[in-house]
């Protein structure tokens, strides 16, 4: 039996496949707060916290609880498309991105952290076109829990596979959840692996370019955002320079956050001290305002100020060249009147009678006539 070969696909075919193999490997890393679009035909839902006995009109579930104590809330989930969806219900830990932002563990990973103190009363939520639906959940405390923050959240989730079958995609959509529990807090920070290097100018009046790359770790128990300040100073202390830079997002208990940023018009000092300063600003979570001692790390790197050597370079070359042009000139000087002195002591020989010196000596004076007094 013969079998048919399947045709050739056309250009068109290819980039289509290739398009929708893309957009499914993005929607694997698609940010948990990210609304699913709601263009005509295509799946869309809503998912936000419900209006309880706890709260009403929140963007998010914040709480202030204590060791051992229990909460009951609920999710509130709208479907907002023209066909019945079927969604996955959980509740995962959050962790900082290393990008800055906040994202949830993906769902084929368990939780250890908030997500895991979490009952969702349904796990899985069938919804018609328009339809919405109430989902209470219980968050626990465990008794030996830490004190400070606790961040994760309460996610829907739609997982959809392509033609072949080969490709999930899975869309997520859901509320943030901050759990402060009560007891001491520890703010603190860490750097660490920081590394500086310095890019110089030819340009004499100009500075360089100073970079650093570094790691920020949140050593503490409560969620802090980072105020940055770069410092650098010469040799002996000389030519300190400071500069802000932008503060860094929101970084969770114990995760860390790498960075590389530029300063520029950094004044060459031969040899750089590169400081950075990392002072702690509390988020905006419950707890209240807290304080704690910035975080420092420095490195020395060479900075080689090449415009400026170029110029002293010039100007002793200049000054060199000025003193051997002044010894050539009193020399040239020295032989023209030497030659001078010779021209005119030849002219006169010349101008001499034959036989005549044209310097005669002097008679010798006569001797003296005898005194006849001695005799």
């Amino acid at each position: 039996m013969n079998r048919r070969s399947a045709p050739p696909l056309s250009p068109l075919h290819l980039l289509a496949a290739v398009l929708t193999a893309l957009t499914a490997l993005l929607g694997t890393a698609t940010n948990s707060w990210a609304t699913p679009s709601s263009s005509p035909g295509s799946i869309s839902w809503g998912a936000a916290p419900a209006d309880t006995p706890v709260g009403k009109g929140r963007s998010r579930f914040v709480y202030t609880l204590t060791p051992g104590s229990r909460v009951t809330d609920a999710l509130s989930v709208v479907n907002r498309s023209d066909s019945t969806i079927r969604l996955r219900v959980y509740a995962s830990d959050a962790f900082t991105t290393p990008s800055g932002g906040i994202d949830l563990l993906a769902g084929d990973k368990k939780p250890r952290d908030v997500g895991s103190w979490i009952t969702m009363k349904s796990t899985t939520l069938r919804l018609k076109s328009q339809q919405s639906a109430t989902v209470p959940f219980t968050l626990e405390v465990p008794a030996d829990a830490t004190p400070g923050d606790h961040s994760g959240g309460v996610v829907t989730s739609l997982i959809t596979k392509s033609e072949d079958g080969t490709v999930r995609l899975d869309r997520r959509l859901g509320a943030r959840l901050y759990l402060h529990v009560s007891g001491p807090l520890k703010p603190a920070l860490a750097v660490s692996r920081l590394h500086a290097d310095y890019d110089g100018t030819f340009d004499p009046l100009g500075g360089g370019s100073l970079r650093l790359t570094y790691t920020v770790t949140n050593t503490g128990n409560v969620r802090l955002k980072v105020r940055q300040i770069v410092q650098s100073q010469g040799l002996f202390g000389l030519i300190k320079q400071r500069a802000p830079l932008g503060d860094l997002p929101e970084i969770l208990p114990g995760d860390s956050l790498t960075r590389t940023v530029t300063v520029q018009g950094v004044w060459p000092a031969v040899r750089l001290d590169a400081g950075l300063v990392l002072e702690p600003v509390a988020s905006d979570g419950e707890g209240g305002p807290v304080r704690a001692a910035p975080a420092s790390a420095s490195r020395s790197v060479w900075a080689w100020p090449w415009g400026q050597l170029l110029v002293l370079a010039a100007l002793v070359v200049l000054a060199v060249g000025y003193v051997l042009l002044r010894r050539r000139r009193k020399r040239t000087v020295e032989q023209a009147v030497s030659a001078a002195v010779a021209k005119a002591l030849d002219t006169a020989r010349e101008a001499a009678p034959q036989g005549a010196s044209p310097d005669p000596a002097p008679d010798p004076a006569p001797d003296p006539a005898p005194d006849p007094s001695r005799d």
